[in-house]
């Protein structure tokens, strides 16, 4: 849940979250069913994906690190103030069916710790996702000789094969993946929203049909597999 980061969208940048937030959606319903969902998002920022789950029916919390989030998010259903670390302290085992967390991963100085801390929380499910360093995006900015980095505060990055070692690694097991949307548009600003805008259907429906491996995000739905005694050790320390 970084610092700074979800209050300072562009224009162009909250255009291509929609893809995002709708995959998130679809993911954290998954196989679950029709069924009333307790939902915790965690670094919901501005509480998009509240907004979406709530008008669905479920019941979505979420927690992020910002009073400005809080505040905001707050418009679409309950949010707390507090970090990964927190989380253990906040809720108590087993209040959730599905634990999301989405693009914060990148910015912890210990992702792998962050997982364990989420898996004290023993949901039924989690979806987890986080840039995808293969996406479309960066390809066309390489093919263009541009070394331009996706964010200065992303610490680590993965590619599907790495992220999925990581959360093996951490205890869980990938059930399902979803893409969101592959963009293709290396423009940015004023002309970069407006071209986003047009080629909206191209790289929501269309690209990702065919090329989900080339999506902004990886998205993956999991669960816990891990004995809960390996990790309760690591997040109470």
């Amino acid at each position: 849940m970084p610092e700074h980061i979800s209050l300072e969208l562009g224009e162009k940048e909250s255009l291509l979250r929609r893809g995002l937030y709708r995959a998130l959606a679809d993911a954290t319903v998954g196989e679950s069913g029709t069924g009333r969902l307790k939902v915790l998002d965690v670094g919901c920022g501005r509480g998009e994906l509240l907004a979406l789950l709530n008008d669905r029916g479920y019941e979505a919390v979420g927690v992020d690190v910002e009073p400005a989030c809080v505040e905001a998010a707050s418009a679409y259903g309950r949010c707390l103030q507090g970090t990964v670390e927190d989380l253990p302290g906040l809720f108590d085992p087993g209040t959730f069916d599905v634990v999301v967390c989405s693009h914060v991963l990148e910015h912890q100085d210990a992702p792998a710790e962050a997982l364990r801390r989420m898996a004290v929380l023993r949901a039924k499910r989690y979806v987890f996702a986080v840039p995808n360093l293969l996406r479309g995006i960066r390809m066309t900015r390489a093919l263009a000789g541009s070394r331009t980095p996706d964010h200065p505060a992303h610490l680590y990055g993965w590619g599907r094969a790495e992220f999925g070692a990581l959360l093996a690694h951490c205890g869980y097991a990938v059930t399902s993946e979803y893409p969101d949307r592959v963009t293709i548009n290396p423009m940015s600003g004023r002309l970069g929203s407006l071209f986003s805008g047009i080629l909206e259907p191209l790289e929501v429906r269309w690209l990702p049909r065919f090329f989900p491996l080339l999506s902004s995000s990886i998205i993956v739905g999991c669960r816990f597999l891990g004995a809960q005694s390996d990790f309760t050790q690591g997040a109470s320390s």
